[in-house]
């Protein structure tokens, strides 16, 4: 909203050059207040300014109304054309916008706080994307005033607008209906030289620049750390076994055991998160483990009392349910040559019921008898059974689509924005309430990334102005970044009142 500025008294205003065209409007009032619906707001909460000149921002989709010259008598103005010049910036615009349609084909909807899943072709968009996709923007609705907190978890072949896959998760904060129900967000472009915010458009540590130095993850999922610096963050409890093992922050985390036997494993436990959820990891080596449990209890084994976990192990994947007892079992495994590198998942989801995918693309749905339903954290580490390093990326918990079926998606073809400000003309008496209308949301020009003047002309009948009445200017941006317009002396003066038109 643009800040509430006055900076002259009122004064009577005589003699504009029609020739001139322009004829400055130096009595301005700037209104926080919303308005006018029936009424505008009043005079009475204008401020003085500190300066005869500057700059105010016009929020997303805010209005600001802007009080012209009060007449000190009653004014009649001659029909004519109206012309408005505008002086105006926008620092970040959304050039072109790409409509997404998620539809949930569950019979339940989703959760009001959901991570949904996107992935694109990049070269599909290359003309409007920036070189490392840093300029786009996910948003709630076509009006661009909610932005959506997203997270590049990857682009291949490389991070370039060149690339064919890459993959995005989108915080949704509004459920999605069962039975086939829908909800349309939008991946806006930005201009192509805007770069990732770090806050509502970030990547996975490693994809970008410095580690960690664009993720936002914590912003997207319910639970979220990327094991950044070189020291255990207090989101985690770390679970040592022996001597023979340790745990390691060096951008990334490290688990190593350096011997075997029963109590040679390290792991680190969040707290419990709510149920159901999906645990997940980037893991690259080693005997790693990605598990789930409700309790950081160690067995002995290879995992904490009661929950679920894979590991790889000797060349297989193993799926295990650990009991309460403190003994493993394993429901499955699968043999496996080579390491799988890549997005480990386990999710448990309802009593008897799990489900493994590792990153070389290998999945297990199954069931185990003895298992029991609560909230619980995520764990990652090393059991006792080799010895080795495991290294993890990252680690993260979000929220469980109905029956483990990811929405689909569909995207719709690019539009243009239109990167323009709404305008309206009213009358007010000298209390502010509106007596008549002159302009109605008229839209200016498209608005560029450098200052400039946009002139706008309006066809009015005859109005008249009461004594001690204003002119009031509401501003509407309707999509895209905050405007900047300029007013006072030594500035582009932002606000101009019509030619052949005002008068003692």
């Amino acid at each position: 909203m643009i800040a509430v500025v006055s900076f002259a008294s009122p004064v009577p205003i005589t003699n504009v050059n029609s020739q001139t065209k322009y004829g400055t409007l130096t009595y301005l009032y700037y209104e926080t207040s919303s308005g006018p619906a029936s009424s505008t707001p009043s005079t009475n909460t204008a401020l003085i300014p500190t300066s005869s000149s500057g700059s105010y921002s016009i929020a997303q989709a805010s209005t600001a109304y802007l009080w012209s010259p009060q007449f000190g008598s009653a004014t009649t103005i001659s029909a004519g054309n109206w012309v408005l010049g505008l002086w105006a910036a926008s620092a970040s615009t959304i050039v072109s916008y790409v409509p997404i349609t998620i539809t949930n084909s569950q019979s339940s909807a989703t959760p009001s706080q959901f991570q949904e899943k996107i992935t694109w072709n990049p070269s599909s968009y290359t003309s409007y994307e920036a070189s490392n996709l840093g300029n786009i923007r996910f948003y709630s609705s076509s009006a661009f005033t909610t932005p959506l907190y997203a997270w590049l978890e990857s682009c291949t072949p490389s991070l370039a607008n060149t690339a064919t896959s890459a993959t995005a998760w989108i915080k949704l904060t509004t459920p999605i209906a069962g039975n086939g129900g829908t909800q349309t967000i939008y991946m806006a472009f930005l201009s192509t030289t805007t770069d990732f915010d770090g806050n509502y458009w970030g990547d996975t540590p490693n994809l970008s620049g410095t580690y960690g130095a664009n993720d936002n993850g914590a912003n997207v999922f319910s639970f979220y750390d990327n094991f950044k610096g070189t020291s255990l963050s207090s989101k985690w409890t770390s679970v040592i076994g022996s001597s023979g093992a340790s745990i390691a922050i060096n951008n990334g985390l490290i688990v190593t055991t350096t011997s075997t036997g029963s109590n040679a494993y390290a792991f680190v436990i969040s707290a419990t998160q709510p149920y159901p959820a999906v645990a997940e990891t980037y893991t690259s080596s080693g005997n790693s483990i990605l598990g789930v449990t409700t309790t950081d209890s160690t067995n002995g084994f290879v995992a904490p009392y009661t929950g679920y976990s894979m590991d790889y192990y000797n060349g297989y994947d193993y799926l295990e349910y650990q009991a309460s007892s403190g003994s493993g079992s394993s429901v499955h495994s699968i043999t496996q040559s080579t390491f799988p590198t890549g997005v480990w998942q386990v999710t448990w989801s309802a009593t008897a019921s799990e489900y493994f995918a590792d990153g070389a693309g290998n999945t297990y749905t199954g069931t185990y008898s003895g298992a029991s339903i609560a909230n619980y954290g995520i764990y990652v580490g090393q059991s006792n059974g080799v010895i080795a390093s495991s290294v993890f990326r990252w680690a993260r918990m979000r929220a469980y689509p109905p029956n483990n079926v990811m929405p689909s998606v569909s995207f719709g073809s690019v539009s243009i924005a239109v990167n323009a400000i709404q305008v309206s003309i009213y009358v007010t008496n000298s209390a502010g309430s509106k007596q008549s209308t002159v302009a109605s949301n008229v839209q200016s020009p498209t608005i560029g990334s450098s200052a400039a003047q946009y002139e706008i002309e309006f066809a009015g009948s005859q109005v008249s102005v009461p004594q001690n009445g204003y002119i009031a200017i509401s501003l509407v941006a309707p999509q895209t970044a905050s405007y900047t317009v300029y007013w006072g002396s030594g500035q582009p003066t932002n606000f101009q009142v019509p030619y052949r038109v005002l008068s003692s």
